[in-house]
């Protein structure tokens, strides 16, 4: 079950602006891959370290074995669909982050909404509005003028960026990706498997994860209304991020809303299979 739960969420993050996150918890995993992780990440304090983490190194380690294989099966037919369908892919999208927002926001439920509650919220979009105003192919690897030493530095800390929206729900690593400029670059890497531009990627990433786990993990369990309001408001900032603008066609007048209402039927659905899940 952890390798499929794996493999969903490994293609649910190719997606952008859905949160392979929001898909963890709504399949019931993510609070368990955050204490797997946490387990792991802790200072050995004696020998038995390997042995009390053993359950959470088979967790983390089957998950990943299901996310890869997710994302190396998915990428080439979903890099299709994007290209020859991409208005209407996008209100796909966007109809399944707004369905993982119900995910992310019903966290906070059980606490008084108020001014600053907003406050959060628009701080969350704001954040995710600083992002997308980095310069388009900054960290692309297309850049002719650049070293290749520098290119590894630059894919190195997009993967760092991304390892955030991989740990947080509510955040799309794949539009993490897209805000970067590096999303169809990261497709083609991954279907051709292209390891120059995996590894140090991958490298970012892992640092970035062992990095931001312990902290994030703190904040979410001490700050809970405030970390999951700010969430919410990076979901419904990458919403109006992926937006592609005004359907073009008659057709794309029909599909867009019916696939977009679709997918977050699909996505509330889904969240069906999380038995702590507050849908």
């Amino acid at each position: 079950m952890n390798i499929l739960k794996g493999f969903i969420v490994g293609a649910s993050m190719l997606v952008p602006g859905f949160s392979g996150g929001t898909m963890a918890m709504i399949l019931g995993i993510y609070d368990k891959l955050i204490a797997s992780l946490s387990g792991i990440l802790s200072f050995p304090k004696n020998e038995n370290y390997f042995i009390k983490n053993k359950s959470n190194f088979l967790t983390v380690i089957l998950f990943s074995i299901g996310a890869l294989l997710g994302m190396i099966i998915v990428a080439k037919p979903l890099s299709v669909l994007i290209d020859k369908f991409f208005t209407i892919s996008c209100f796909f999208f966007m109809g399944a982050a707004l369905g993982g927002f119900n995910t992310v926001y019903n966290k906070t439920k059980y606490y008084k909404f108020n001014y600053m509650s907003i406050i959060y919220i628009i701080l969350g979009a704001a954040l995710v509005y600083l992002i997308s105003m980095i310069p388009e192919g900054f960290f692309s690897d297309s850049e002719n003028n650049r070293s290749k030493s520098f290119t590894y530095f630059i894919l190195a800390l997009a993967g760092f960026i991304s390892a955030i929206a991989l740990i947080l729900p509510g955040i799309s690593v794949s539009y993490m990706f897209l805000l970067l400029g590096i999303y169809q670059e990261t497709i083609n890497a991954i279907q051709s498997f292209y390891i120059p531009y995996l590894v140090p990627l991958c490298f970012g990433l892992i640092l970035g994860i062992i990095l931001t786990t312990k902290i994030l993990e703190y904040f979410m369990k001490h700050y809970v209304k405030s970390s999951y309001l700010i969430i919410s408001g990076f979901v419904l900032g990458s919403i109006m991020q992926v937006f592609p603008g005004l359907p073009k066609n008659p057709i794309e007048w029909i599909l867009c809303p019916l696939l977009f209402i679709s997918a977050y039927l699909l996505i509330r659905l889904l969240q069906r299979f999380d038995p702590d899940a507050i849908v």
